[in-house]
């Protein structure tokens, strides 16, 4: 079961580090009037959800999404990213 179990851990390592290295990447590429309002929401299949707060913040992550898609997958290539979605956060953050 041990072994098993080790298996199955090492599989996930590449996923784990690639989304830990997505949210590092997030945190230096989000213009800093969106850091308290925008955070990721999933990370899966290539495709990044990210959420905000607000309708207000909702439409500048909507303007800037291009751009920092293209700025994440610069960073982290690994990742495999091919789009991201913005949305609202239920009942705020």
């Amino acid at each position: 079961m041990g072994e098993a179990l080790g298996g199955f851990v090492e599989r996930l390592a590449p996923v784990h580090a690639s989304s830990q290295s997505v949210a590092e990447a997030w945190n230096t590429v989000l213009p800093p009037n969106l850091r308290q309002h925008c955070r990721i929401g999933a990370l899966t299949g290539g495709s990044l959800k990210v959420v905000a707060d607000t309708a207000s913040y909702m439409y500048e992550l909507q303007l800037c999404k291009d751009e920092l898609l293209l700025e994440l997958q610069r960073l982290c290539p690994g990742a495999g990213l091919r789009r991201m979605q913005v949305g609202m956060a239920r009942g705020g953050r």
